[in-house]
């Protein structure tokens, strides 16, 4: 893997190269990648906690621009959706990072391509020993928020 490329395109210099690894790893890439938790659920884990960091940002950015209740959480099913996160991991061409599940083959799905968009956003939210701010400046780079 080119862990430079990856950290330039997130601008995060990760400290744990488990945890980076790991957000690139398709759900049942191989049972032979496994997680740091010794599974082969690849980065749903990670997915699952930058998934929250996600909405919570969208959020947060809506409460303090005076967004309405239902502003907010239009700009979640928006910004949040797995539209928008495999369109925003698209463009910065994060596919040729991901280990990908063998019955897939070269195409990263929707799903996979959102799951790894959300899952380094968790992974840097880990490694940066849970830096609020550091989240928001990974989702600033691959463009989730403005």
């Amino acid at each position: 893997m080119d862990a430079t490329s990856i950290n330039d395109i997130i601008n995060y210099r990760f400290r744990s190269e488990e945890l980076r690894n790991e957000a690139t790893l398709a759900a049942g890439a191989s049972v032979s990648d496994v997680n740091v938790h010794g599974n082969a659920q690849g980065n749903k884990d990670l997915a699952l906690i930058g998934d929250a960091l996600i909405r919570l940002v969208i959020v947060d950015q809506g409460y303090t621009e005076g967004a309405t209740t239902a502003e907010s959480t239009s700009m979640v099913c928006d910004r949040g959706s797995n539209v928008s996160l495999e369109r925003d991991g698209r463009e910065h061409n994060l596919g040729k990072f991901i280990v990908k599940n063998p019955c897939q083959g070269e195409v990263v799905s929707r799903t996979t391509m959102a799951s790894t968009v959300e899952a380094l956003v968790g992974a840097a939210w880990l490694d940066s020993g849970k830096d609020f701010e550091q989240a928001r400046a990974v989702m600033e780079r691959l463009g989730v928020i403005d």
